[in-house]
């Protein structure tokens, strides 16, 4: 086990107090302050997984991983960053404008080993950049808008080879120039320049996306966009805007980019238009289906799911078809104007539980509980956690939780009335699929744990708690830490002596260490700690995307036995991971047994 390293003596004084108060066991995390000095790190402290100031990990096995971000310093402005973990291994990448102005790199996207970002240049504006994590592999991979700035967002990797994004280009910036209003395109990009170009490129296709990014973002904590297998879900419109803003899959070509459904079926203000679905919460549920929130006039905001077979348009009370459809009506009724209640989504699971996923919906009964369902047509339950009498009006409010030591672990409250010895406030509880249980009372009585931005790495399960203070005990804003669903959690030494915490947030899984920065400080920090008896496999985190649904993971993949080779003779073969294997689909069969990918298409050499 690694043991306390204190950075401060002002450290030494907060923590020593804190732990002797609320009597925890002594922490024995590394924290690791990886900025050189009169650099800060620019990060929001907004809790998304797409913000336009992020930290983003990328890398593979074989080449290991860095986490990128944009700091700045009095030399060089604001530039990327990267990161090995160590405080020697943390560097400026590159200089993209030389001197004190800045590139300001935004919009930070994984593409196996390499980052994509938005950065500004003198002569481009602001266009798509790609960074290796070296100066010579760092470029401008291409400028979608010749006469303006790209602008672009939204990076996200579709498959084992290739990442999506929206943009300005030429045609879009001035299509419908009547309504003043830039329309961005969709893009697809390997991470070469031959291999980056507009996914449909007929400005006036019917299928050609108007992606309004970040769009109707709502609630949503973790992105606007989702990967689902190897396509993506989003919001967009039409370039028309008809439809106003439904949901839409790509799979990177032409054909596989389409609206889904129009769900809301609400008359819009021009003949024929129809208005936006209230889109929220689109998360992978086991890369089968998109789980999303959506409204319409009959039944207000409710859990829809789609497999992405696109469908006909939603008709006045309808909910849907067999392939995209509403998946109860968890608030039924009306109001006084004939509009469904709306139930909503909200802090909906990042990933499934079982045959589940989990979020915080509503029942008739006991208001906003626990709930989950298996994605099928009826399915829902409702958990009743917060029981005060009436229940309706005393609400647990679950927040996002993940699937640690065998469990879904999130937070909920019982409510902060110090009167009533069962009132527990904001703490940790788990669900194994049939009932739930409070973890602890780690912030004794009425007084709060609220959990945000919980992740797994190496072994443990970390979340930062939102300041509520209760800082004379030693309960700021700052890292805590759980080794097991049957432990007491950790409260992570401090890294000031402020009372009321390090202001910690974005919380990203770094080689099984959560690198993070601090609102506090500016800065970015690594902590090191392995619980004792760690097996090094479970709750490893996740490092690389998973593509494979449930049934390809069980049976190995989809084998095919014959390769027809006429339209991709000359692609290049890469394993599940990114690596690339062989110059050509015409040397797989001489590659080891294992599962590789050519154009988006994967196959099995036996």
């Amino acid at each position: 086990m690694k043991k306390k390293l204190l950075l401060l003596i002002a450290t030494v004084f907060v923590a020593g107090n804190c732990f002797a108060q609320i009597g925890v066991d002594v922490d024995e995390g590394v924290y690791v302050d990886l900025l050189p000095e009169g650099v800060k790190a620019n990060v929001k402290y907004e809790k998304k997984q797409d913000k336009e100031k992020n930290i983003i990990v990328a890398g593979s096995p074989e080449k290991g991983y860095y986490a990128f971000f944009a700091a700045s310093d009095e030399e060089h402005g604001e530039e990327l960053w990267v990161t090995d973990g160590t405080k020697e291994g943390t560097r400026m990448v590159m200089d993209i404008v030389p001197g004190p102005e800045s590139s300001e790199p935004s919009y930070l996207g994984r593409l196996n080993d390499k980052v994509l970002f938005s950065a500004v240049t003198e002569g481009y504006g602001r266009e798509t950049w790609i960074s290796d994590g070296t100066e010579e592999g760092t470029f401008m991979l291409v400028e979608t808008n010749l006469f303006g700035d790209g602008d672009p967002k939204g990076f996200i990797q579709m498959n084992e080879t290739q990442a999506v994004f929206v943009a300005y280009d030429d045609d879009s910036y001035n299509y419908d120039a009547d309504a003043n209003v830039h329309q961005q395109w969709l893009w697809v990009t390997d991470g070469t320049e031959e291999g980056t170009h507009r996914v449909v490129s007929d400005p006036d296709a019917p299928n050609q996306p108007n992606c309004k990014f970040p769009g109707q973002d709502n609630t949503n904590q973790y992105t606007t966009y989702v990967r689902v297998g190897r396509r993506v879900f989003f919001k967009a419109d039409q370039t028309d805007n008809m439809t106003g803003e439904e949901l839409w899959v790509t799979d990177g070509t032409e054909e596989g980019t389409y609206l889904v459904m129009d769900i809301n079926w609400e008359a819009g203000a021009k003949p024929g238009q129809t208005r936006n679905c209230g889109l929220d919460n689109l998360m992978n549920y086991y890369n089968e289906k998109c789980f999303f929130q959506a409204w319409t006039p009959d039944f207000g905001g409710e859990p829809w799911v789609t497999d992405g077979t696109k469908g006909e348009a939603v008709q006045q009370g309808g909910q849907g078809d067999e392939h995209t459809y509403m998946v109860y009506d968890t608030r039924p009724g009306k109001d006084n104007n004939g509009i469904g209640f709306h139930a909503g989504t909200y802090a909906a699971s990042v990933e499934p539980y079982g045959d589940y996923m989990m979020w915080r919906g509503f029942d008739p009964r006991y208001g906003y509980e626990f709930s989950f369902s298996n994605m099928e047509k009826g399915n829902y339950t409702c958990l009743d956690i917060n029981k005060w009498e009436p229940s309706i009006d005393h609400n647990a409010y679950p927040d996002q939780g993940v699937v640690f030591d065998g469990v879904y672990i999130f937070c909920a409250t019982t409510q902060h009335d110090a009167t009533r010895p069962d009132c527990h406030g904001g703490e940790l509880w788990c669900f194994d699929g049939e009932k739930v249980w409070e973890q602890s009372d780690l912030v004794p009585g009425p007084a709060s744990n609220w959990v945000k931005e919980p992740m797994v790495a190496g072994g443990s399960m970390y979340w930062f708690n939102e300041t509520n203070g209760e800082y004379d005990l030693g309960f700021g804003n700052g890292l805590y830490r759980l080794d097991s669903k049957d432990e007491k959690p950790i409260v992570c030494n401090r890294i000031t002596s402020d009372p009321r915490g390090d202001n910690v947030h974005t919380l990203r899984n770094l080689n099984g260490s959560p690198i993070f920065a601090s609102a506090t400080t500016n800065r970015v920090y690594v902590y090191n700690y392995t619980k004792p008896g760690w097996d090094g496999e479970s709750d490893k985190g996740r490092m690389e995307p998973e593509f494979r649904t449930r049934a390809e993971i069980a049976g190995g993949g989809t084998i095919v036995e014959k390769i027809e080779t006429s339209e991709t003779v000359d692609a290049n073969v890469y394993t599940v991971g990114g690596t690339k294997a062989a110059d050509s689909v015409k040397d797989l069969k001489k590659l080891p047994k294992g599962v590789y990918v050519v154009a988006g298409k994967k196959y099995v050499v036996k």
